[in-house]
């Protein structure tokens, strides 16, 4: 799937759903004009984005706040391009965030979520291999994750809730090489002493990497994106 400049209308307000320090919306602000809110749970996420959002000349566009994504502090039909990159395996119920990014989307707006997931079930399978689960179980516990749900589950809720042009796509070749070149910046003695230097809950998610990237090659997560609009 290739998200062309003509398959998005160009957006005037943006909603960033779980925006870290808030690249993807400084970006999107800059790309097209927009004016665009992020969301986190994290104070310092918060702070630090609009710092650098000001920083870029863009504070009078870009805002940020603490807030929860399950919970979404905007009134009905709000954004007319709702984002959400990498945030989605965080959410302990995928139907409320769904439903979440449905309700503050304008009529006509474009959704697009960009989040990990597990592999597709075959036709003849009602769950993940134990081995598989087991892996997964392994990273949910070194990045302090819920379960996560597959691509089809995605565009199943989506689905239910009558969205439009739903598509999806697998992206995982293309941020597979990511995982290695983290392991070998680590392995630097700048990292070392980096990774040292900020305490036991990163180590672990460190350790966790080589069972990501073992979770790449054996074919079971996978880097979804899934798009759709919602009905005039």
């Amino acid at each position: 799937m290739y998200i062309s400049e003509d398959s998005l209308d160009k957006p005037k307000s943006i909603v960033d759903v779980g925006c870290g320090i808030g690249g993807s919306s400084r970006y999107l602000s800059k790309k097209y004009g927009a004016d665009c809110k992020g969301i986190t749970l994290s104070p310092i996420q918060a702070e630090r984005a609009q710092a650098l959002a000001n920083a870029q000349g863009l504070g009078d566009k870009v805002s940020f706040q603490v807030a929860d994504a399950l919970e979404q502090p905007f009134e009905d039909g709000q954004f007319d391009l709702v984002w959400s990159m990498e945030s989605g395996e965080h959410m302990p119920d995928k139907a409320k965030f769904v439903n979440e990014l449905v309700r503050v989307a304008s009529p006509g707006a474009t959704i697009i979520i960009v989040t990990w997931c597990h592999r597709d079930l075959l036709p003849t399978e009602k769950s993940l291999k134990p081995e598989e689960k087991q892996l997964l179980d392994k990273i949910c516990d070194a990045y302090y994750l819920p379960a996560w749900c597959s691509t089809a589950e995605y565009v199943e809720l989506l689905q239910s809730l009558s969205m439009q042009d739903i598509k999806s796509d697998d992206w995982s070749e293309y941020v597979a090489p990511f995982w290695p070149a983290v392991i070998r910046s680590a392995l630097t003695w700048k990292g070392l002493t980096s990774l040292l230097r900020t305490g036991w809950k990163t180590i672990k998610g460190a350790f966790a990497m080589p069972l990501m990237i073992e979770g790449f090659q054996k074919d079971i997560i996978k880097f979804a994106v899934i798009t759709c609009r919602k009905p005039e």
